[in-house]
């Protein structure tokens, strides 16, 4: 076993534009796809990529520039605050939590300070004593503090200012939790982190309380079967009197220095501890690799916080990150548990393209992953980013994932059957909803979208929709919507034009995509529970029969393809929630002159809606792109035609 060291790390966010959002009745788990994705920048000038679900709260955050700061995560009710650690001295002192409600920040109102108890209580004064790793007052300390008998009673996050802390509560038991850092000479820099567990009791009269950092007693450390570097910790405490009320606190850092823990023996209501680690292979390692370690814990915090990740608890994934140019990317996966309501994780730096081997810790059967890439990184910027499903593992799995293996053409991203999902092609009663992806990849639950333009990129789309000869719908840049539509059965047509052009990549550039289809007046929910149509429920929801060729074009990472003979495998599948009706046909064709004339490519029907394709590539295509286009019919008589330029590139001899 080999004990991580402790490294810097590199940490990226990203920028989306995400599809339309509904209300949910229930609040989904914290996954990246379940709504908008919103830069936001904190007081301190540190910029924050969140992800809201639908019904607004946040679920994910990630730094969006290269950072070396500490993150203090909280949440409590509606509202999740982020706070630079460095940004913890200055609370009082012209700085307020609210200023770093970044639930309201990418809502665009004004923050919340939290208030943490309905004042219809006889009230008692605590005073709560923080004692640094010296046995000094902290300068300043952050706590979290909750009524563990009945979190609405109290829930807050105050300060320690100086060691002390005094806060107004009703009778009842508490659990406590206490943040320390020191920090070099300048104080930019962390040396060391102490986090420390307390409990008090409350009952007819004022209380004092200390929590001292000398008791932090345990260094943490993760151990993995191969030598790795970690590049980011985040530790998550959630404590209350369930688990849908009270609070949770969480340290993100990149450990580049000693984190000390204590204990906090079991008591009154729930307690989580979550420790989750990246780690990746050391610098210059021929074939990289990278581990998600998650170590959760109910009840109790116990005193030993040194992790170990076995071989035998880990699914190994075959990532492969496909880039027709070379650039810098960036990836993040996001673990979450279902008590967790904000998963705050940092990203890894890496060229792409690139193969590499990555560990998920998969013996937590509730444990599910979510994940995000970016094609390209630049300082404040960036650009080609893509999202996945939500998906779980098990220990002992091996699976591949591909990221922007293309051709990249505007689908609909499939469901994997976990957690919520937001249904791309639904009607409800007499509204129609579409919702397209711009950009789908090889892989079924990939999703990603346009560029903002500018700076060399060109980003800007067509979406019309016809009913019969009728024009419903004509709107430049949209990605559908909702509309109205008659009862009856009718044909329907969807035209959507699209076009991505940038400086980090030369494919998949230009697009035209037709869907033909029949709709027809929805009175019951024909798709499962889990989904989530334009009302955010799925009472009379059902799915629209929208077919989606995806592609597995044999060629290399960087999107090559040889002289001579060239295939692919296409799959055409419906959109999610419909019958598999049987696929009845596929054509597949190919053009070296931007699609004024084309070769047909010889098809093998595998069955199941899979199409073998091959063509041969002529020596004059050599280092020019090829243009692809593809037919596909269903047995109910709906088509798709998709017409990708610069779908892949011909070697250069």
């Amino acid at each position: 076993m080999v004990a991580a060291s402790v490294a810097v790390v590199g940490a990226a966010g990203i920028t989306a534009a995400a599809l339309p959002a509904a209300a949910t009745a229930t609040p989904p788990r914290p996954t990246l796809n379940t709504g908008h994705t919103t830069r936001v920048t904190l007081p301190t000038g540190d910029k924050l990529l969140v992800t809201r679900d639908a019904s607004g709260r946040v679920r994910g955050a990630t730094p969006a520039t290269r950072t070396h700061q500490t993150f203090l995560t909280e949440h409590l009710g509606k509202d999740t605050y982020v706070l630079p650690g460095t940004a913890l001295a200055k609370l009082g002192k012209g700085m307020s939590l609210a200023q770093f409600d970044v639930t309201a920040l990418a809502a665009g109102r004004t923050g919340v300070n939290p208030g943490g108890v309905h004042p219809n209580f006889p009230m008692r004064t605590a005073t709560i004593t923080v004692l640094d790793a010296q046995g000094k007052p902290a300068d300043d300390a952050g706590l979290a503090v909750v009524n563990v008998d009945d979190s609405r009673k109290y829930a807050n996050f105050p300060e320690a200012v100086n060691g002390q802390a005094r806060i107004s509560v009703p009778d009842g038991h508490y659990a406590l939790m206490a943040y320390h850092a020191t920090y070099d000479a300048a104080g930019t820099s962390v040396t060391g982190e102490w986090i420390s567990f307390g409990r008090f009791t409350v009952s007819g009269k004022a209380v004092t309380s200390t929590v001292d950092m000398r008791k932090a007693t345990s260094e943490l450390s993760i151990g993995t079967p191969k030598p790795a570097d970690t590049q980011a910790v985040d530790l998550t405490w959630a404590r209350g009197s369930s688990d849908d009320a009270g609070l949770s606190s969480g340290v993100s850092t990149d450990a580049s220095h000693p984190v000390h823990v204590s204990s906090s023996p079991s008591g009154p209501g729930v307690q989580h501890w979550d420790v989750h680690a990246t780690l990746t292979s050391p610098k210059g390692t021929a074939e990289p690799y990278q581990y998600e370690a998650e170590f959760a814990t109910d009840r109790a915090v116990g005193t030993n916080q040194r992790y170990a990740v076995t071989e035998d608890s880990v699914a190994t994934i075959d990532t492969r990150y496909y880039a027709d140019k070379p650039r810098t990317g960036q990836s993040v996966w996001f673990s979450a548990l279902p008590w967790e309501f904000l998963v705050f994780r940092a990203g890894v730096e890496q060229p792409q393209p690139e193969r590499r081997t990555v560990y998920l810790s998969a013996d937590d059967p509730d444990l599910t992953y979510s994940s995000m890439v970016v094609a390209r990184f630049a300082e404040g910027d960036f650009y080609g980013e893509m999202d996945s499903g939500v998906r779980t593992f098990s220990p002992g799995q091996q699976a591949r994932i591909d990221w922007m293996r293309g051709p990249l053409a505007p689908g609909i991203p499939g469901d994997t059957g976990v957690g919520d999902y937001y249904c791309g092609a639904c009607r409800q009663s007499d509204t129609m909803s579409i919702g397209l992806a711009p950009v789908t990849d090889s892989t079924a639950d990939h999703s990603g979208y346009l560029d903002p333009p500018g700076d060399g990129t060109v980003s800007s789309s067509h979406f019309v929709l016809y009913r019969g000869s009728a024009k419903l719908a004509d709107e430049k840049d949209v990605v559908g919507g909702d509309f109205p539509v008659p009862a009856a059965r009718s044909s329907y047509r969807i035209a959507y034009d699209q076009t991505r052009r940038a400086p980090w990549t030369a494919q998949s550039t230009t697009s035209h995509t037709e869907w033909t289809f029949s709709s027809t007046h929805s009175g019951t929910a024909g798709v499962p529970g889990r989904f989530v149509c334009a009302d955010g429920t799925t009472a009379k929801c059902s799915p629209v029969n929208l077919l989606l060729p995806r592609y597995a074009v044999d060629q290399t990472l960087d999107g090559r393809v040889p002289v001579g003979a060239s295939s692919l495998v296409l799959t055409v599948t419906h959109a999610a929630g419909n019958p598999r009706t049987p696929i009845e046909g596929a054509t597949v064709a190919v053009s070296y002159d931007d699609g004024k004339n084309w070769t047909k490519a010889s098809v093998q029907d595998l069955g199941g809606g899979r199409y073998s394709a091959g063509w041969d590539n002529p020596a004059s295509a050599a280092g020019h792109t090829v243009t692809l286009k593809v037919t596909a019919t269903d047995s109910t008589h709906a088509t798709v035609t998709q017409i990708v330029h610069a779908a892949v590139t011909v070697a250069a001899q």
